[in-house]
């Protein structure tokens, strides 16, 4: 309110402060710009289509990690590296190895030498 002169409503501060955490200015530069440029409707929407964005790629990211947590219980159940090469190109080798130890799922010589490789 100081840097700007604006007393803004809580939502209207929402949505001011979820655009200053979404820059790389200083406060005083974003407040600087802000005064400028705040009612923009540009800005306005850009900002819908990026939290948007971040809910789309929320749920996907969700969906990657019940398909990669599902193929490593085949791979376990079948003994089939091909479903447990294809958790790894969705999650990385790091997360396919802790998502077995929550599982409780024995562990392969994959996932020990990335255990190995990473406690030096």
């Amino acid at each position: 309110m100081e840097r700007t002169g604006v007393t803004p409503t809580s939502e209207e501060f929402d949505y001011i402060h979820s655009l200053y955490v979404n820059t790389s200015m200083d406060k005083d530069e974003f407040c600087k710009d802000f005064k400028k440029h705040g009612d923009s409707s540009v800005l306005r929407d850009v900002h819908v289509r990026a939290l948007n964005f971040e809910l789309q790629d929320s749920q996907k990211q969700k969906l990657i990690k019940e398909m990669a947590e599902f193929l490593i219980g085949k791979a376990c159940a079948y003994e089939d590296t091909d479903f447990y090469k294809q958790a790894v190109r969705l999650i990385g080798q790091r997360e396919v190895t802790m998502m077995k130890l929550k599982m409780d799922l024995p562990l392969w010589d994959e996932d020990k030498e990335y255990i190995k490789e990473n406690l030096k």
